[in-house]
């Protein structure tokens, strides 16, 4: 699937809702970082301070800083007017 002139110009048309694209993705990567970090009742005694990252954990972090940079990009890159 190609997005043509047209299609860029459909989601220009989508910029003014952007506040509110970025308020739900960044509201799901909080989700979704609460729900992989939080701590479960009675799975380990010792506690988890030596757990380390493992796929799901490290594609969730890889996700949030894609968002990030798509989040700042407007106001990094000269040649997108606002």
């Amino acid at each position: 699937m190609t997005l043509g002139i047209s299609g860029l110009g459909a989601l220009a048309s989508l910029a003014d809702y952007r506040p509110y694209f970025l308020g739900v993705a960044f509201a799901a990567l909080g989700y979704s970082h609460w729900v992989a970090y939080r701590h479960r009742r009675g799975a380990r005694s010792g506690g988890t301070s030596g757990r380390h990252l493992g796929g799901p954990e490290r594609w969730l972090w890889v996700t949030t800083a894609v968002v990030i940079l798509l989040a700042v990009f407007p106001y990094i890159n000269p040649y997108v007017s606002q």
